[in-house]
């Protein structure tokens, strides 16, 4: 009798557990960066860029107020550079971009604390993986004080293993804090740590991408 009665109170949390479980779409935007070390060793971090960041996490609670977090997303990365330079009254304005498209796969582990009728704080944490999809890199000229247009360029950008591609595979750490309201929408914001060196030039040379990422999304509940 005690072994039935533990069982079907097994079955019972466990079905109070998996009602919890909510899927959670989510959009928002990436101010990314990428860290340039060449091979000398030195190391420079270009200006942030702007992109897309979609998907969506499933939230799985394993213990009170902690989850597992698993997801998957499309997230624009990159980094732009732009500068001047001027000789004898003639001055060249150049603007150039890099964007890299992925499709990336976090694994979060997160706590959130209930606040009650005002919803609760979250934070989270884990590795990702991304895979390159694709990317694109563009620059402009612009010269004053000669009567010359406007110089651009664009090209794609290839991944793989050859000297003038870059790899596809990237991989790193999230860590994210958020606030989600009792119905469900929550805002997080996300810092994004690249660790694989994407470059294929070898020696000292790495190229690692970083930065930001701002979302908004809804979180419900499936199961009940």
């Amino acid at each position: 009798m005690k072994k039935i009665i533990i069982t079907i109170a097994a079955v019972i949390a466990a079905q109070s557990m998996f009602a919890q479980i909510s899927i959670a779409p989510e959009v928002g935007l990436n101010l990314s960066s990428l860290t340039i070390k060449d091979e000398n060793g030195n190391s420079e971090d270009l200006s942030s860029k702007a992109g897309l960041r979609a998907g969506a996490y499933v939230n799985i609670p394993i213990a009170k107020g902690f989850f597992v977090q698993p997801g998957i997303l499309y997230s624009m990365k990159g980094a732009q550079e732009s500068g001047s330079g001027s000789l004898m009254g003639i001055t060249a304005n150049y603007t150039a971009k890099m964007t890299l498209n992925y499709l990336e796969v976090p694994l979060n582990i997160g706590y959130e604390y209930n606040l009650g009728k005002a919803g609760g704080i979250f934070a989270t944490a884990g590795p990702y993986l991304g895979y390159g999809l694709s990317g694109k890199s563009k620059y402009t000229v612009k010269v004053t004080g000669l009567p010359v247009p406007d110089q651009s360029d664009e090209s794609d950008i290839n991944f793989g293993s050859g000297d003038d591609e870059i790899k596809a595979l990237d991989f790193g750490l999230n860590f994210g804090a958020g606030y989600k309201s009792p119905f469900g929408v929550y805002a997080r914001v996300q810092y994004g740590l690249g660790l694989s060196n994407l470059s294929n030039a070898g020696g000292e040379t790495s190229l690692k991408n970083k930065g930001w990422g701002f979302s908004v999304g809804y979180a419900f509940t499936i199961g009940k």
